[in-house]
C-alpha cells in the first residue's frame, strides 16, 4: 500500500499541479522510512528573478522550498496513519496545507539546475515541520526554510 500511495502523490505533483510543471519539478527522492524528500528543477528563462545577473526568482526559491517540505509533510501522513484505509488517508492529503515557512535567502540562485532535499524535523497526527534546502549542482546551498504543515 504505502508504494502505491507514494506514486499517487508523486503523480499529483507532477501530473496535476500546473505550477510544477511551469518550474520543470522532477521528484528524485520520496522516503518513506525517513520522510526524506528530494526534488529537482533546471533553470529557465522563466524562472529568471534578476535578468541583468540572471539569477533565480526568490519566489521561485519559495516556492520549490514549500512544495519540497510538502512532500515530506505528506510522507509523513501517510506513514502516521498508515493503518486507516485508503479512501480516509486520500481525505487527509487532499486536505493538507502550508500553515507557516520561513526562507533564509543565502546566495543569489546562480546555475544550471537546482536541488531541493527536505527532511523531518517534527511529525505528529497533523502537523508536520520540515526543514529544507535548495543547492545549485555544485552543492552550493542558495536557501534554507522551515515549513509546518497542516496534514488532514
Amino acid at each position: 500500500m504505502k508504494q502505491a500511495v507514494l506514486e499517487q502523490i508523486r503523480s499529483y505533483y507532477l501530473d496535476f499541479l500546473p505550477f510544477n510543471k511551469v518550474l520543470g519539478i522532477a521528484i528524485d527522492v520520496l522516503d518513506y522510512d525517513t520522510g526524506d524528500a528530494q526534488v529537482r528543477f533546471p533553470m529557465k528563462p522563466e524562472l529568471i528573478g534578476n535578468s541583468a545577473a540572471g539569477i533565480l526568482h526568490g519566489g521561485v526559491t519559495a516556492a520549490v522550498i514549500d512544495l519540497t517540505g510538502g512532500l515530506s509533510a505528506l510522507i509523513s501522513c501517510v506513514k502516521y496513519h498508515e493503518k486507516e484505509s485508503l479512501e480516509k488517508l486520500y481525505k487527509r492529503l487532499t486536505a493538507s496545507a502550508t500553515i507557516d515557512m520561513r526562507v533564509d535567502y543565502l546566495r543569489p540562485g546562480k546555475g544550471d539546475a537546482f536541488v531541493c532535499k527536505s527532511r523531518i524535523i517534527r511529525a505528529g497526527s497533523r502537523i508536520v515541520v520540515s526543514k529544507m534546502a535548495l543547492s545549485n549542482l555544485q552543492d552550493v546551498c542558495i536557501a534554507t526554510g522551515t515549513g509546518t504543515y497542516l496534514v488532514g
